[in-house]
């Protein structure tokens, strides 16, 4: 497809390198508390091999996981160039702390599960998530973030998932095996409510370059 893209002839002016540290430090705490979000939550976010698990331990045998997992994505594909849309009109902060809410239901299903048919639900509710957050945090942060530091951000975003990634399924592995499988969904869900009440109390409407916009 790169060869129907063409480069434009304008050429971009370069001023001062800018220090990343220093524009860092003086981040505005509404900023700094959106990333401090991005953690608690990615830490009860734990790899999705423990849907699986969970899911055969219910009694899906392997092709039936397999076949929810394929749900889960087919539903995500399809919910997240609509939940894009929908972000551009209640703003971004409110579908992120929607889905922070639902995500703490999946995983509270996930823990409590009866039956082979909340499992099904979890799944699809597990995509229905994913449509609502992945895109919109992206944007989000882009909205929040000050004109010379979206990029950075967006990385430093991307960092600080990737960071909370590890410990949140090694904490997931030993609240499992010392507590049983109840133990890590019902983790991930208390940090998916805390990560969405701090989102939704904590961070004003007003960016921090200085204007309103519709965040909440």
């Amino acid at each position: 497809m790169f060869m129907f893209i063409r480069e434009t002839e304008k050429t971009c002016e370069s001023g001062v390198p800018l220090n990343i540290f220093k524009g860092l430090k003086k981040l505005d705490k509404r900023l700094k508390l959106y990333l401090a979000v991005v953690f608690i939550f990615t830490l009860g976010n734990s790899s999705n091999a423990f849907l699986i698990l969970k899911a055969g331990n219910v009694g899906f045998d392997p092709v039936s996981v397999v076949l929810l997992y394929f749900i889960y994505s087919i539903i995500s594909a399809l919910f997240a160039v609509p939940f894009g849309k929908r972000s551009d009109h209640v703003g971004r902060k409110r579908l992120l702390v929607a889905g922070y809410c639902i995500f703490a239901l999946v995983y509270a299903g996930f823990a409590w599960a009866p039956n082979k048919p909340v499992i099904v639900a979890a799944f699809a509710l597990y995509g229905i998530f994913t449509a609502m957050t992945v895109g919109v945090e992206r944007a989000f942060v882009s909205e929040i973030a000050p004109r010379e530091l979206k990029g950075t951000l967006l990385g430093l975003q991307s960092t600080i998932a990737g960071i909370a990634l590890l410990p949140a399924s090694i904490i997931a592995g030993f609240l499992w095996n010392a507590f049983g499988s109840v133990a890590p969904f019902a983790f991930g869900a208390i940090l998916s409510l805390i990560a969405a009440l701090i989102l939704a109390f904590g961070l004003p409407q007003k960016t921090v370059a200085g204007h309103l916009h519709r965040s909440d």
